[in-house]
């Protein structure tokens, strides 16, 4: 607690302020002052260089309207700032697209880092994830060797890649299910999630190649982008369905397999 503290300088003070009592003006400076010196403070973290908007609010944004400086040149500061709005959901997917892309791939590392910091995730547990992950994402990438990683009777398997939508384009669809397994990769000892996509009819015109997903969730965006460098595994056993076979890791980065379902869709023909 501030304690108020008396200037013994009445002859002066009665001069200079009409017999007002000094008590109060030490009380504005130690109780209004320190007030203003933080948020001073925390403009300068939140708005860094005229990286981020002007105007804050609980809704606040990147103003993409205007020039950014160059992103390559964030710092940490600039970096966690920028994934504590994501995990907040106080920007949207294409502004959080656009500083992405401008990322260096020292930037995204450490952006993963600070995901898994925000998710409960240890920065050496998620290191060793993406060390794990980057032989299973060389094979995702090679069509050719992808299909060894499933089950017998599928029709097909690949990577599903990120596109943005605005709205929900003919053909859009929620997973209606999910549950955990550790069979729908190639490693039986790292838990997956499988998301389930279905519609009564053949809704992908059996094209897998034309499969994007799209989330509509900052958060679930930057999580796959940085776990699995935007490739979902996806897979099907028949034309009326597909699954995503997602890690553990990865979805607890996305805040969880229902921020999942809930924000993040799969169309076709693209």
């Amino acid at each position: 607690m501030i304690k108020t503290v008396v200037l013994t300088v009445r002859p002066i003070h009665t001069q200079l302020y009409g017999g007002k009592t000094v008590k109060r003006y030490i009380q504005f400076f130690t109780r209004v002052v320190p007030l203003l010196l933080v948020a001073a403070l925390l403009m300068q973290v939140l708005l860094p260089s005229g990286v981020w908007a002007a105007k804050m609010s609980e809704a606040s944004s990147l103003d993409l309207s205007k020039p950014l400086p160059p992103v390559q040149e964030w710092t940490d500061v600039e970096l966690q700032r920028f994934v504590n709005l994501a995990v907040n959901e106080q920007i949207t997917v294409p502004e959080a697209q656009q500083v992405w892309e401008k990322l260096t791939p020292v930037q995204r590392e450490r952006v993963g880092e600070f995901l898994a910091i925000e998710v409960g995730i240890s920065v050496d547990n998620w290191r060793q994830f993406v060390k794990n992950n980057a032989t299973k994402q060389s094979a995702m990438s090679i069509n050719d060797n992808y299909g060894e990683l499933g089950y017998p009777g599928e029709i097909w398997r690949e990577p599903i890649e990120n596109v943005w939508t605005y709205g929900y384009p003919p053909g859009a669809t929620f997973a209606g299910s999910y549950w955990n397994t550790p069979l729908c990769d190639d490693d039986p000892n790292d838990p997956d999630w499988t998301f389930y996509f279905y519609q009564p009819y053949e809704w992908y015109s059996r094209n897998p190649d034309g499969l994007r997903w799209t989330s509509n969730s900052a958060q679930v965006y930057l999580a796959f982008m940085t776990a699995y460098f935007g490739n979902l595994n996806g897979y099907s056993f028949s034309w009326n369905e597909a699954r995503l076979c997602i890690g553990t890791r990865g979805v607890d980065l996305a805040g969880g397999p229902d921020n999942v379902k809930t924000n993040l869709f799969l169309s076709p023909n693209h």
